[in-house]
């Protein structure tokens, strides 16, 4: 938008300029003087011995013809893991990873100002250049010179970018189908479309290789670095839409050699790069996720394939060409394999799918096919999807947040991370929905007790036993709120080895060779003959010798019946009394799809592809520790029911947080609220006695001209001197006098009874038994006590009562 004053500071379109500019890969561009404006933005940010030559926040001016582009960035401080490496080939052919220190980098995220669900993914390293869309329009900008942020940057929208090819992804509509090639591990999660909604931010650690190819086109080690770190950056901006973080936590650059073949063929070079990382990489550097990034030329239109609902496992991983001049390009490419990873599904294979943004405009992330600009976002297509996945046994390592002390900076508000000294963080505030949440300060809103959760309602904490996450299946617990937390309790499944439909609960599933059958082969699958298990298939489909008896159904799974394979990737053999089909990979080895936990016989699972007891699960009689208010879950650990405090469901919740003074605020004020009115009252009950016990006490005795103090336990020895004590006192028993100023007296026992010298001038009342139960909390002198009149009975007590309140009883005046 084009504001008042805003052309004098530096922004300028030259239009004419950019015919000379040499630009090859783009067709149409301007040429813009970018102008960093004074100061940072106000960010709230925690104190932090860490600077750098980027600054935290930082604002520019980008003038067209027709618009002035006005873009809010912030550090992504959560690029880099804690755990980042980079490894490397040295100069004399030795492997070496480190672990530089966490870098002052100038990756940045933001908005556009003016424009809502704008957003923005821009590097400043030797000048701007990467991503923002505004409005309908995605733009790209790179530095034409190296006179840095001041320089000349062409500014072009994403469609006037040459790419050099058609990018299409390889997991094509029959791998869809078949589940089979690079399709096979989606079999192990069969999903269904509707699920519960994913609560709470998600975070995938990525690992990232680039090949030799790559690093032939880029020229150097910092080359790579630069762009893989610009990709991932902006992976991880589109993401942030659906509640996920992406932090890079390893970069491996092959300099001069691969370490596996790299194939143009995208299916030999995904099963060669997931052969690799199993052999190689899991054992030296955890992470969630691993990406090739080559600069092979796929053959035909493909630039990238993966495994499907993958993530987590052994086989999540895809491989991506660098196929554009853009970084955005192959992060574009990169999200969507990664997005196959995560469960998501084509758009055009889902019935009723629909994009919002039409192909011309960029589309969205999971279409097939990259059109001639970059996807922007993803459909809700892709949102159910992910929903569902995130939800299955088997994802627990999206879970997992990063280190949060080890963050570039210290803590930063806005960056959708609880840190040190925030209680809650909704983004920046152009995009925080959260009304319980102050985005400009971190803290939550007046009067709120939580921000996120799916026990925080309304921004109250749910009471106690009210269910936050409903029992999928029968091999699943339902959660319940504890009333303390805003979260749900960790996801919990029935004890293993309990009976489910046709097999056995295993970690929250109910695997069984019917299913598996039907997950491989389609509906109307059913499991081949007996016979057929005792043998297994060597590669060629050659038969070999007969199993032994505690292998039967736990090796190879047969199967008959359901859709057609494709040919070259099933076995069939025939036997005088049956027919028997096994599934095999692409390279024609042998596929064992049987996995631990399926029922194999009667009491019976496979375990490390035998055929064992259920008592290798060594959970039995697990819920007897219980205490009858729980049962054993598949940890082996008790899980309570509603109300019942873990680890043993021995006690109720609300009594274990009374004890621990952890009770929830409302209950905490409420339980004071009951102690204040429950002293209050003792209080007013005692100041009644009181006064009714005085006013009969003056009813029967002569007014006197000394100030009210007749009672003779009020004199010391002889009864010449008035005591120093100053409040009336019970007539017998001891009473101890609880004092705040002299906690170091020592409590005085009353005298029983102290006669007097000479006689009353009229016959003495009778002595109250019953100890007044005015409580005494200090010990005043003599001149700072209060004095009632005596000669002035209480005839009423309600008067008695406020006065006792405003002065008397002891009180200070």
């Amino acid at each position: 938008m084009r504001g008042p004053g805003l052309w004098p500071l530096g922004a300028l379109w030259l239009q004419g300029l950019a015919l000379s500019c040499a630009l090859p890969s783009v067709d149409k561009f301007e040429v813009v003087l970018p102008r960093r404006l004074p100061g940072p933005r106000a960010r709230r940010a925690l104190p932090s011995s860490r600077t750098g030559l980027y600054p935290e926040s930082v604002s520019y001016v980008l003038g067209t013809q027709e618009h002035n582009f006005t873009l809010h960035l912030r550090k992504n401080r959560e690029l880099l893991g804690s755990r980042y490496t980079e490894t490397y080939t040295a100069t004399n052919g030795s492997e070496v990873t480190e672990q530089p220190p966490l870098q002052d980098h100038c990756l940045y995220q933001g908005h556009v100002e003016g424009h809502p669900r704008s957003a923005a993914s821009l590097s400043t390293c030797a000048g701007l250049r990467g991503f923002f869309r505004a409005g309908s329009a995605v733009h790209l900008i790179e530095p034409l010179d190296g006179a840095g942020e001041t320089g000349r940057h062409a500014l072009y929208q994403a469609q006037h970018l040459q790419q050099q090819k058609a990018g299409t992804c390889g997991v094509s509509d029959a791998s869809l189908d078949d589940l089979l090639g690079p399709r096979v591990s989606a079999a192990f999660r069969p999903r269904p479309r509707n699920g519960p909604l994913a609560r709470g931010p998600r975070f995938v650690e990525l690992y990232v290789v680039t090949d030799s190819a790559e690093f032939q086109k880029l020229g150097s080690r910092d080359a790579v670095r630069k762009r893989v770190l610009e990709v991932v950056n902006h992976v991880d901006k589109l993401y942030q839409e659906l509640n996920f973080r992406v932090a890079l936590v390893g970069l491996e650059v092959w300099s001069h050699r691969d370490k596996f073949l790299v194939s143009p063929h995208a299916n030999i070079t995904l099963e060669n790069f997931l052969a690799w990382r199993a052999r190689d990489l899991v054992g030296r550097h955890p992470h969630d996720n691993v990406q090739l990034i080559t600069g092979v030329n796929f053959v035909g239109t493909t630039v990238g394939l993966a495994k499907v609902s993958a993530m987590c496992s052994r086989s999540s991983g895809a491989v991506n060409q660098d196929h554009s001049q853009s970084p955005v390009g192959v992060a574009s490419t990169l999200a969507h394999e990664m997005g196959h990873n995560l469960g998501m599904d084509h758009d055009e294979n889902i019935p009723g799918c629909h994009c919002p943004v039409p192909r011309a405009g960029g589309g969205c992330i999971m279409a097939s096919s990259i059109g001639s600009a970059f996807p922007r976002m993803f459909s809700h297509c892709s949102r159910a999807d992910l929903e569902t996945f995130v939800e299955k046994p088997g994802t627990a390592c999206l879970a997992n947040a990063p280190d949060l002390g080890r963050l570039v900076g210290g803590p930063v508000c806005g960056n959708r991370f609880v840190e040190r000294g925030e209680q809650c963080d909704c983004g920046p505030p152009e995009d925080c929905q959260n009304r319980c949440c102050n985005a400009t300060t971190c803290q939550l809103a007046a009067g709120a007790e939580c921000a996120q959760g799916a026990c925080c309602h309304e921004c109250r904490v749910k009471p106690v036993a009210e269910p936050c996450r409903p029992a999928k299946d029968e091999c699943d617990l339902e959660e319940f709120c504890d009333g303390r937390q805003p979260e749900c309790p960790e996801d919990a499944f029935r004890e293993n080895g309990m009976p489910c439909h046709g097999g056995y609960c295993y970690d929250g599933t109910c695997p069984t060779l019917a299913g598996r059958c039907q997950d491989l082969f389609g509906p109307g699958a059913w499991v081949a003959a007996e016979t057929c298990f005792s043998y297994s298939i060597s590669a060629g489909c050659g038969v070999s010798v007969p199993l032994s008896t505690d292998r039967v159904k736990c090796g190879v799974l047969f199967c008959n019946g359901g859709r057609q394979r494709l040919e070259g990737t099933t076995c069939t053999l025939t036997f005088s009394s049956a027919v028997c089909r096994a599934l095999t990979t692409d390279n024609s080895a042998t596929y064992e799809p049987v996995p631990s936990g399926t029922r194999c016989g009667p009491e019976q699972v496979c375990w490390e592809g035998r055929c064992q007891d259920l008592h290798v699960y060594r959970s039995r009689n697990c819920s007897a520790q219980c205490h009858g208010h729980g049962v054993c879950n598949h940890k082996k650990e008790c899980h309570c029911h509603p109300g019942w405090a873990p680890p043993h469901c021995k006690k109720l919740l609300t009594d274990v947080q009374a004890e621990s003074g952890s009770l929830p605020v409302g209950v905490l004020v409420a339980l004071g609220l009951l102690a204040a009115v429950a002293a209050v009252a003792v209080i007013l009950a005692g100041v009644i006695v009181h006064c009714k016990a005085r006013s009969r006490a003056q009813r029967n005795v002569a007014p006197k001209s000394t100030v009210g103090l007749f009672n003779p336990l009020f004199h010391q020895g002889d009864g010449s001197k008035p005591a120093k004590g100053g409040a009336p006192a019970p007539t017998q028993g001891p009473s101890v006098l609880a004092s705040t100023t002299h906690p170091s007296q020592p409590p005085r026992t009353q005298v029983s009874a102290v006669t007097p010298k000479r006689p009353p001038p009229a016959p003495p009342a009778a002595v109250s038994s019953t100890p007044l139960s005015v409580p005494v909390y200090t010990r005043q002198e003599p001149g700072q006590v209060s004095r009632w009149g005596a000669s002035r009975p209480c005839w009423e007590e309600v008067p008695c009562l406020w006065r006792a309140l405003q002065g008397g009883a002891g009180t200070p005046g």
